[in-house]
């Protein structure tokens, strides 16, 4: 297979990614709004439940990077 479809397809699939947990951030990040300004009393709890999800969609970011990389052959 040649390089060139290689580093496309790595191109691609961190594109797909960033898209993908860009989205899904914009989401949580709204509902998560949206339920402190219902309940003001649970905000502590709902922001720390926002943002252990943002970390976990952060990480599969930086998984999918270093997967990119070792599908180029870099690493």
């Amino acid at each position: 297979m040649s390089t060139t479809f290689i580093a496309l397809a790595a191109g691609l699939a961190m594109g797909l990614a960033a898209l993908g947990i860009s989205i899904g951030q914009g989401i949580i990040g709204s509902k998560a709004m949206e339920s402190i300004a219902k309940q003001p009393e649970a905000a502590g709890n709902i922001r720390t439940t926002m943002i252990v999800a943002l970390a976990i969609m952060e990480t599969i970011g930086v998984l999918t990077f270093v997967i990119a990389i070792i599908m180029t052959g870099s690493l």
